[in-house]
């Protein structure tokens, strides 16, 4: 047990390091480069189908029974929802990323035995532009 929890420790670690990178990207105005380092986390987690075009429900079950990934993975999924959102010129496409990161953040949030002062923040910035 002591051996998948430290795993899962530095694989946390790991993707928070290249959800750093895909924020600090963004903001610098290098796109290509954040896109290049979520495509990197999608692929560690082995996310095979495109998620762009998956609703909501399908989004959910997809990361929950198929991948059986954590709420820890899922609340990072939906960090990285965000930033797509933030990359994305089109405002409808723009919206479907932010309605994402928001459903899944605000599972996780129900979910979760701990308090996140990070995941409110995000739930409230995404609660804004939805609104």
């Amino acid at each position: 047990m002591g051996i998948e929890r430290d795993f899962l420790m530095r694989q946390m670690m790991m993707l928070f390091e290249v959800i750093q990178k895909i924020i600090n990207f963004r903001k610098k105005g290098q796109h290509q480069e954040a896109e290049e380092q979520i495509n990197y986390f999608y692929s560690y987690l082995k996310l095979e189908k495109d998620i762009r075009k998956m609703n909501i429900e399908s989004l959910l079950e997809y990361l929950t029974f198929e991948k059986k990934l954590t709420n820890n993975h899922i609340e990072m999924i939906a960090f990285v929802l965000k930033e797509q959102g933030e990359l994305v010129e089109d405002t409808e496409q723009k919206l479907d990323f932010f309605r994402k990161a928001y459903f899944l953040l605000e599972k996780t949030d129900r979910e979760s035995t701990s308090f996140s002062m990070e995941r409110q923040m995000k739930l409230a910035e995404l609660r804004e532009y939805l609104n």
